[in-house]
């Protein structure tokens, strides 16, 4: 999961970046002013999107962790031998 986040985040960067070098030939400037906010928004998108599936991912870590030791969610035992499979 980490190795794609880093992915997704380089390549935002790298199209952020690819931005900004045509926007630096703009005689005018207007395209910095547009170029802003439309990467803020992307890199604000970009941000909720990873937290939302690390937590999704954690999530279900816990609950193969509970599995694995035998464990209801709230930590008291469930009866299960630990390692058992389902």
């Amino acid at each position: 999961m980490e190795k794609q986040l880093d992915a997704e985040a380089s390549a935002l960067g790298a199209a952020q970046g690819a931005t900004s070098l045509a926007a630096s030939v703009d005689p005018t400037g207007i395209s910095s002013f547009i170029k802003a906010p439309v990467g803020l928004a992307a890199r604000n998108a970009l941000a909720k999107s990873a937290d939302a599936r690390m937590d999704a991912q954690l999530a279900r870590d816990e609950q193969a962790l509970y599995r694995l030791y035998g464990m209801n969610p709230d930590g008291t035992p469930s009866g299960k031998k630990p390692g058992a499979s389902d």
